[in-house]
């Protein structure tokens, strides 16, 4: 199965992160669907794996660095 045409994306107008496949132009969705809750979960999961009381990670995009950091909520 070839995903290389398989791109997440983020809609500024909706405030939605979304999952599509494109064509040759990479801008036009061909099909699409919303995809926040299974990114937000499995960064969740990531994160938390092993670590019971949170985590945080750095990460870099382009030449900016940014803390994520999830914490489990006391219920």
């Amino acid at each position: 199965m070839d995903l290389s045409k398989i791109k997440l994306g983020h809609s500024p107008l909706t405030d939605t992160i979304f999952l599509y496949r494109h064509g040759k132009d990479v801008g036009l969705a061909l099909d699409k669907r919303e995809a926040e809750a299974d990114v937000m979960s499995v960064l969740v999961a990531h994160m938390m794996h092993d670590a019971p009381k949170g985590s945080e990670k750095v990460i870099t995009l382009g030449d900016k660095k940014y803390t994520i950091r999830v914490t489990p909520n006391a219920d």
